[in-house]
């Protein structure tokens, strides 16, 4: 497999998880003939949050109310709304001959074209005029094994089982997307995995992603993070952040041969090989940048927000009989950011 050691091009704008005053916008994108978009791009151009449209063409993401929405979809003509405070729009989207668009920084007016044909290799060099840096390497990657995994065998190296629609943030603070760009995440190498052909694949460099979104076919967001203090090899996956606290989990895939045994009377071990997930979970204090291990436990949650200790408590009973678990904390998280 084949890895890519070059810094990444600046192609849109900075995209983080801003902490200005936002509000939810959410709303439908069709085409001209009235058929739902899938996959359609959805950004905010200030505060940079982004999302898909699902297979409904409907799309839901915090924005500044006061910003722009820049929508593009492989294969119809880009455009820019003004929020203006309005909290839903229902968007038409026209046919524009051409291949893979990208959306870039360029302010443009409303349905004015801010898209431009770009290759794998121009977003993935430094220079797209070709510079002669040391150690670019562009191949289109080694042939990858199908994520599909063998019927005797039990769970997957791989976070998703197929290739996935998705955005990457690099060093530089820009979001890379482009609708022929397909990814995966190796749970096993921690590597993030990017292929056009869905056939082949190369690994993008650690060093050089800041974060990644993958969406899978159900239209569910897996948010990474690169924290080398917290984890040098693998990237860390985000399950809620605001203004005030970050809750995310390591996730770490180790691969166990089948081990059974038997003496004719007794037997031990598995049949079958698998793929075994161990997860830990972590809060981080945005305003002191404390970093606490966090339990799936009421005890731990207090401990850890012991700095809002009456609002801990009210989610707490307010949420006595569910189950503390991931969904537990993404819900905590937002309602401890509020």
């Amino acid at each position: 497999m084949k890895k890519i050691f070059s810094g990444l091009l600046l192609i849109v704008s900075m995209a983080h998880f801003a902490s200005a005053q936002t509000i939810t916008v959410t709303g439908s994108v069709k085409d001209n003939l009235g058929n739902f978009l899938h996959y359609a791009f959805v950004q905010d151009k200030q505060v940079k949050y982004a999302a898909y449209t699902d297979s409904l063409g409907n799309f839901s993401l915090s924005a500044n109310p006061q910003s722009k929405l820049a929508i593009s979809c492989y294969g119809y003509k880009d455009t820019v709304v003004d929020i203006n405070n309005t909290a839903h729009f229902d968007l038409v989207l026209y046919p524009k001959p051409g291949e893979a668009v990208v959306s870039t920084s360029a302010e443009t007016t409303g349905g004015a074209d801010m898209s431009k044909r770009i290759s794998l290799e121009e977003a993935f060099s430094p220079n797209v005029k070709g510079a002669s840096t040391p150690g670019i390497n562009l191949t289109a990657g080694a042939s990858f094994p199908s994520f599909s995994h063998k019927e005797a065998t039990e769970g997957s190296r791989y976070l998703l089982s197929q290739w996935s629609h998705g955005y990457v943030v690099n060093a530089q603070d820009s979001i890379i997307q482009n609708p022929t760009f397909y990814f995966n995440y190796d749970k096993i190498g921690g590597g993030l995995l990017l292929s056009q052909d869905k056939k082949s694949a190369i690994e993008v460099d650690k060093g050089l992603v800041k974060s990644f979104t993958l969406v899978d076919a159900a239209n569910v967001s897996y948010t990474f993070e690169r924290m080398p203090d917290v984890d040098p090899t693998h990237y860390v996956q985000v399950l809620s952040t605001g203004k005030k606290y970050k809750i995310y989990r390591t996730l770490k895939t180790k691969f166990v041969k089948a081990d059974y045994s038997t003496n004719g009377i007794a037997s031990t071990g598995n049949n079958y090989d698998s793929y075994q997930d161990t997860y830990e979970y972590y809060v981080l204090d945005l305003h002191n940048n404390s970093r606490q291990k966090l339990d799936l436990k009421k005890k731990s949650i207090k401990t850890d927000f012991a700095a809002d200790a009456d609002k801990v408590n009210k989610f707490i009973t307010d949420h006595s009989d569910d189950t503390i678990d991931e969904t537990y904390l993404a819900s905590l998280g937002s309602y401890m950011n509020e």
